[in-house]
């Protein structure tokens, strides 16, 4: 994720330093003439950012592909908000306390000639208000958006918000770019990377992000399972162009103020029997209230395939000796690929399962006979009585080319693929669904 983010710092900066800087660096510049190419660098960096984070939110299918799944895609999404955010702070506090210092005595103001005022002047200062309204608001909606305990429903109409703003944003940048610019590279690009972020923030505003792949559905049945898990077999009406074992959907189930969420398939696609499963914990407000909310022949809008979580090595499923490591309800990609390897026998032992959970549950259901007809060796482990689990215990059933499938919670993941990547793992061998999509 660090490449894309230099990328996006580098190449404006570049090529504003080319036509900048020699101007700059001469013996009559001072403080005040490199306070102002700071702003508008500050500026253009800020559009570059929120463009592609714009751009990014519309789930475009071949950047998903590039970066390795659309989980990965929105974190760096996230980044790239949070970036903005910065550049957005930085752009406002470059113009703010060089002025206030003036007002305190603290420094001296500079000599600046103002031309006369006429009729285009109109649209400059409506730039500038409007920048500054939208750079206020951008701050505290980005504030928002990281406060986790703020529910998910609020935190969707905040992210819709960001669409507005950006057009905002645009506009201001694009009018108080320096007549300059435009006669040089700089201005030509940020032309073409503010259209893109505004057709995407267009496509946000207009509900049609993802519209192209939304399915119907129906719930077929409903189970309700120890530790507050609710189990939903849902058959799409049509088009449903399948999926592969740990892909994930969106699906909505007809609330408007929620939409739709991510949930992983807890099943492998079989087109004979055309249904699909998901296995939705009890995580937050909305979640705990499905099993009120649901029933079974209710209509549903299921939207995807997505992510790249997909058991495939270099390419070649299940190639190589693999191990899977899940927490809780991250079984649900796992139990998918178990499924698939079920109905392609004879199946082959060249996988050890790790599976950790607090305590015995009735989900999911003969995991042991599952992992048996698929060739997976399980190994149980219930973390109350058996305590947390060892790497030592996964290092030993690595050899040369095994791969590492994590999903559970963000932190033992993390940890887990530190101490593994520095006992010999090659850090591409460890994959991990990074489902966080706030």
């Amino acid at each position: 994720m660090k490449r894309p983010l230099l990328l996006l710092a580098l190449l404006p900066f570049g090529v504003w330093a080319m036509f900048v800087f020699p101007d700059l660096l001469t013996d009559d510049k001072g403080f005040w003439d490199w306070r102002r190419a700071l702003i508008i660098l500050s500026g253009i960096l800020a559009l570059w950012w929120m463009s592609a984070g714009m751009v990014l939110a519309t789930r475009p299918a071949w950047l998903e592909r590039r970066f390795g799944g659309l989980d990965k895609l929105y974190r760096l999404h996230k980044d790239i908000g949070i970036g903005a955010g910065l550049l957005v702070f930085t752009h406002w506090m470059m113009e703010w306390l060089p002025k206030n210092l003036v007002k305190l005595g603290w420094i001296e103001r500079g000599n600046r000639p103002r031309g006369p005022r006429g009729e285009p002047d109109m649209w400059i200062d409506l730039a500038k208000d409007v920048g500054e309204w939208a750079g206020y608001i951008l701050l505290a909606l980005v504030v928002i958006a990281l406060v986790k305990r703020i529910p998910y429903r609020w935190f969707r109409l905040v992210h819709k918000a960001f669409g507005l703003i950006f057009i905002g944003g645009a506009f201001h940048g694009l009018m108080l770019m320096p007549k300059s610019f435009w006669g040089q590279p700089l201005g030509g690009l940020t032309a073409a990377v503010a259209a893109a972020g505004v057709i995407a923030a267009l496509l946000s505003l207009s509900n049609r992000i993802g519209r192209q792949r939304q399915y119907p559905a129906r719930i077929e049945t409903i189970r309700h399972h120890d530790g507050n898990v609710l189990e939903i077999v849902c058959r799409p009406q049509s088009g449903w162009p399948g999926h592969r074992a740990g892909q994930f959907l969106f699906a909505n189930f007809g609330q408007a103020a929620e939409g739709a969420h991510p949930f992983t398939i807890a099943s492998a696609w079989q087109p004979q029997d055309g249904t699909l499963t998901l296995a939705i914990k009890a995580l937050g407000d909305f979640t705990a209230k499905l099993p009120e909310l649901l029933q079974a022949g209710q209509a549903l809008t299921l939207e995807g395939p997505y992510g790249k979580f997909d058991f495939s090595d270099n390419g070649a499923a299940h190639a190589a000796q693999q191990v899977w490591i899940a927490g809780g309800i991250g079984v649900t990609p796992f139990l998918a690929r178990l499924d698939q390897l079920a109905a392609k026998p004879p199946a082959q032992a060249n996988t050890d399962f790790f599976y950790c959970t607090p305590q015995d549950a009735d989900y999911p259901d003969q995991l042991e006979a599952r992992c048996r007809q698929a060739g997976v060796r399980l190994h149980r482990r219930l973390t109350d009585r058996d305590g947390m689990l060892d790497p030592a215990e996964i290092q030993a059933c690595l050899k040369p080319g095994s791969s590492v499938w994590f999903c559970g919670p963000a932190q033992w993941g993390k940890s887990l693929a530190d101490k593994l990547t520095s006992q010999g793992l090659p850090k591409t061998a460890f994959h991990r669904e990074a489902f966080e999509f706030r």
